[in-house]
């Protein structure tokens, strides 16, 4: 059985989440209206999809086509400005040493996780890519579903398997799959606060110390 080790990305690999808070009230306010936005809650770790049902569950009168649109314009400028997370280069040489097979598993669209990997040295190594808003066969996070179908991939089961995740509907997602869960702080929204994981990390570096123990690699 192979071992695996399975990123998130927005929050993780990239800092989007902040950037997005940055953008996001604004952009809601815009084109749902400030009655609607105020009452849409929670986004981190969410799909467009999830968002969209939700509006529309409020009164959002609005093509799920020019949605998403509007969202894909926000999304440009957002990965533009967000930064990779220090020091993956660090934690994916370790792994790689250590036999781990990679992959990542994304609420978000494939043409946001696009705009991201040409950005990371080690994308050739990321054997299993999974946006799960490609995938409407897999129910969306705190669903174990695309953490299951990434561990299939990589011939991983969870016993295996360690996922390292920032948002509460990641975190769930990860423990409700039964791998062993990482709740990463390095990226978090101010006053955000995470469900109990597994283990915690503030930094990569306590990433691969948790793995080494983890795994006594």
């Amino acid at each position: 059985m192979n071992k695996a080790f399975i990123f998130d990305m927005d929050g993780v690999i990239v800092n989007s989440e902040q950037i997005w808070k940055l953008f996001e009230n604004d952009f809601l306010d815009r084109i749902l209206g400030k009655e609607i936005a105020k009452n849409i809650g929670d986004t981190v770790g969410t799909n467009v999809e999830f968002i969209y049902e939700k509006a529309c569950a409020l009164g959002l009168q609005m093509s799920k086509r020019v949605f998403r649109e509007f969202y894909d314009t926000t999304a440009y400028k957002v990965y533009a400005r967000a930064t990779i997370t220090p020091d993956l280069d660090k934690l994916v040489a370790f792994l790689l040493d250590h036999h781990f097979k990679l992959g990542l598993v994304s609420a978000s669209p494939q043409n946001w996780i696009d705009q991201v990997l040409p950005r990371l040295s080690f994308t050739k190594d990321i054997e299993c890519i999974l946006s799960l808003d490609a995938r409407p066969d897999l129910s969306p996070k705190p669903s174990p579903d695309g953490y299951l179908e990434t561990m299939k991939c990589l011939g991983s089961d969870p016993a295996h398997t360690i996922i390292l995740e920032d948002s509460n509907a990641g975190i769930e997602s990860g423990l409700n799959s039964k791998a062993y869960t990482i709740a990463f702080t390095y990226n978090l929204i101010e006053g955000y606060t995470q469900i109990k994981a597994d283990a915690v990390a503030d930094t990569i570096d306590e990433v691969i110390k948790i793995v080494h123990k983890r795994f006594d690699t």
